[in-house]
């Protein structure tokens, strides 16, 4: 019988925590996460890099991109789809859309979608996470269903790189077979690599 708390707790608890991070620093937390994120060899080598707009206390990756996009590399945001996620190409400044789940999309064509085999990068929102680099997302299991393959298959691509407030660590999470491990979180304060 499993003990401690449930995933729906611990996402309900930082849900509520990460809504109360002031303005100021949340700006703060983006700049520290933004620096943290560039002096990594994985996020310099990596040329098609999906991030996120936040939303709901998330912890924004607007600096990040504004510099990515100044390296030249291809940022894609994820577009859902029924019970799956895509990869539209988008650049900062360019108009998006309000999509299910309060998302905002940019308005790409499917033919321009990247499949998530061939992203180097994925840099993933959560909700909660622990020091193995599991995560708690949202609850719609996108990123797990999306990034099934990476558990059966020898290829560690693209890297998985999760982003959050660090007040978002707890010590231990409930973990389902279905769940995907992120490689390493980054945060405002630390780096979290996977055991």
């Amino acid at each position: 019988m499993p003990t401690g708390p449930t995933a729906e707790y611990l996402r309900d608890l930082h849900r509520q925590k990460r809504a109360v991070i002031n303005a100021k620093c949340q700006h703060a937390h983006a700049e520290a996460l933004c620096e943290r994120l560039l002096a990594l060899s994985c996020v310099r080598a990596a040329q098609h890099i999906t991030a996120y707009i936040a939303i709901r206390g998330e912890i924004s990756l607007t600096p990040t991109m504004q510099k990515l996009s100044a390296m030249g590399k291809q940022l894609y945001l994820p577009i859902l789809r029924d019970d799956s996620m895509h990869f539209a190409p988008w650049t900062p400044g360019q108009a998006l859309l309000k999509k299910g789940f309060g998302l905002l999309e940019p308005d790409a064509p499917e033919s321009s979608w990247l499949p998530a085999t061939q992203l180097d990068l994925v840099l993933a929102p959560l909700v909660v996470f622990d020091k193995q680099c599991n995560r708690i997302g949202q609850g719609g299991g996108y990123y797990d269903r999306t990034f099934a393959f990476r558990q059966s298959s020898e290829s560690n691509s693209p890297t998985l790189l999760g982003v959050a407030h660090e007040s978002q660590h707890e010590a231990k999470l409930p973990v389902q077979h279905w769940d995907v491990p992120l490689d390493m979180i980054a945060t405002n304060k630390a780096l979290h690599t996977r055991p």
